[in-house]
């Protein structure tokens, strides 16, 4: 990311952070079972106006329910097309968490599981002398085609 520069989010991306923050994390660290979200709810507790079919889209998604460890249910309400609709309720069943422990469920997006990676590869790079050295020596070692021909007084001023 840029230093000054804002990064805006896909209005899908912050429906299922939201949604997961909100509603799926709190509900299984209370160990219930289902969760039932309305569409208008969660475009309202969001702020929004005019993107129903955005948060129905994405709550309906595979990827939102394989991210957030849900299954959909039932999908009830709306209208008879099955269309995108405020009244639109969607009841999903709350999965375990891989591993079994809800709190080993990180949030990629907030920089934790990033963060625990900050260095991994210390210990690797003291036993090769340190950072710096280890590249020091790579690329004295690193070798190009261009630099295997010959040069000759004759090429250089051609």
């Amino acid at each position: 990311m840029y230093a000054g520069r804002r990064v805006r989010m896909r209005p899908t991306e912050v429906t299922k952070r939201h949604v997961i923050a909100t509603y799926v994390r709190p509900a299984r660290q209370r160990g219930e079972g289902s969760i039932r979200l309305k569409v208008g709810s969660v475009q309202k507790e969001l702020g929004w106006t005019n993107r129903t079919p955005s948060v129905f889209s994405t709550l309906s998604s595979r990827e939102f329910q394989n991210e957030a460890g849900v299954e959909l249910v039932e999908k009830r309400g709306g209208p008879p097309s099955g269309g995108p609709s405020t009244s639109v309720e969607f009841v999903y069943r709350v999965l375990d968490p891989p591993g079994g422990s809800s709190s080993s469920i990180e949030n990629p997006a907030n920089g934790n599981t990033l963060m625990s990676l900050y260095g991994i590869g210390s210990e690797a790079f003291k036993q090769l002398g340190g950072a710096e050295e280890y590249l020091r020596r790579e690329r004295e070692e690193l070798h190009f085609q261009a630099e295997e021909y010959p040069h000759t007084d004759a090429q250089e001023t051609a």
